[in-house]
């Protein structure tokens, strides 16, 4: 028989209760009865705590006599501003990271981790008003991200604030034991996770997270595929920037991480020639994160480019794809898109492909 999984949930004094009681709810509304996770406060000692909200909690177990956990939950709150400057619990924090298996901070509960000298090299985040005090504690190699509800690291998974941490929880149930349970647990607490595909207009807070997912593809297109299709040093900050700007850019996001952007274009292309006609829209720069790879987000991104194309009234969806690249001109017939043409430039040549709308 299987061992369920400890879930230690820290409590320190003026704790957020909802940073507290959002995961630890997850988790055990979605253990089965205690079978697959054992869930439970740890303090430092076993002395009550209380909440900012004025809420006595006692702990069940100190740090002497705590199960060791295989998941380590690090809530926020007020008193994190203080807690994370305690070296006794900012110590304990870290060598119990050391042999968890899992790791998630709620709101401020980043600052604990970053004193703990856990996020150099991660992606890190928190609730909006503690941005200021986390970039002064985080590493140089840690990468503040805004406007998501939590970034996922692998082993450290860190949320927005308050109430982000029972997404976050939800998503790791669902990393655990699948979308299915997650989904259950999520409707138990009348919660809206869904772990759905948003899409939505490019903003100007979405440009680092746009161009690290850039660069990342061409990065993986040249050493995977040996072709120089994008160059990295192409997508500069500034040529985001303008292409947000200049063009219609949009990005799509699923359980709180950027998973794909692309743009859709209107007016006469030379690419296209006499093929040109405007009753399509033209989709470019279409990049799906390596992260979550063989999920079908490609092709919901291609399904959601033709609904918005066929809502300003046009019949068809047209893109082009660089011919040297097999694989990717493949994955786009498989689409269903037929080839209808091809540019030749002095250096390169590209496909031209098609979808009518229907």
């Amino acid at each position: 028989m299987k061992r369920a999984r400890n879930v230690a949930v820290l409590v320190y004094e003026k704790v957020d209760l909802l940073d507290v009681a959002g995961p630890f709810d997850v988790f055990a509304l979605s253990s089965k009865w205690g079978e697959d996770f054992n869930v439970y406060t740890v303090g430092e000692s076993s002395i009550p705590v209380n909440t900012i909200s004025g809420l006595s909690m006692n702990p069940k177990h100190s740090f002497d006599d705590c199960p060791t956990p295989d998941i380590l939950i690090v809530p926020g709150g007020i008193g994190a501003r203080t807690t994370m400057y305690d070296e006794s619990i900012t110590t304990w924090i870290r060598k119990t990271a050391e042999q968890a298996e899992l790791v998630l901070s709620v709101c401020s509960g980043a600052l604990l981790l970053a004193t703990a000298n856990l996020l150099g090299g991660l992606k890190v985040t928190t609730h909006r008003r503690a941005f200021d005090l986390l970039r002064q504690v985080i590493p140089q190699s840690a990468t503040v991200v805004e406007n998501v509800r939590y970034v996922d690291n692998g082993k450290i998974i860190l949320s927005a604030g308050v109430t982000a941490g029972i997404d976050a929880a939800i998503h790791i149930v669902s990393r655990l034991h699948g979308s299915e349970r997650a989904l259950e647990t999520a409707s138990m607490l009348e919660h809206d996770w869904s772990g759905r595909l948003i899409v939505r207009k490019a903003q100007s807070e979405d440009i680092d997270a746009m161009q690290q997912l850039y660069v990342e593809a061409a990065k993986w297109i040249s050493s995977m595929k040996g072709i120089l299709q994008w160059g990295e040093e192409d997508f500069t900050r500034e040529y985001i920037e303008q292409f947000i700007h200049e063009k219609e850019v949009f990005v799509a996001y699923i359980n709180g991480e950027l998973a794909g952007c692309f743009s859709i274009q209107w007016e006469y292309e030379m690419i296209w020639g006499d093929l040109f006609h405007d009753q399509a829209g033209y989709v470019h720069r279409l990049a799906v994160s390596r992260n979550i790879k063989g999920q079908g987000i490609g092709s919901r991104l291609l399904d959601w480019a033709e609904a918005y194309i066929k809502n300003k009234g046009k019949a068809w969806m047209r893109l082009d794809c660089m011919a040297d690249n097999p694989p990717l001109n493949d994955y786009y017939q498989s689409q269903g898109l037929v080839y209808c043409g091809r540019h030749n430039d002095s250096r390169w040549s590209a496909n031209l492909y098609e979808r009518k709308i229907k």
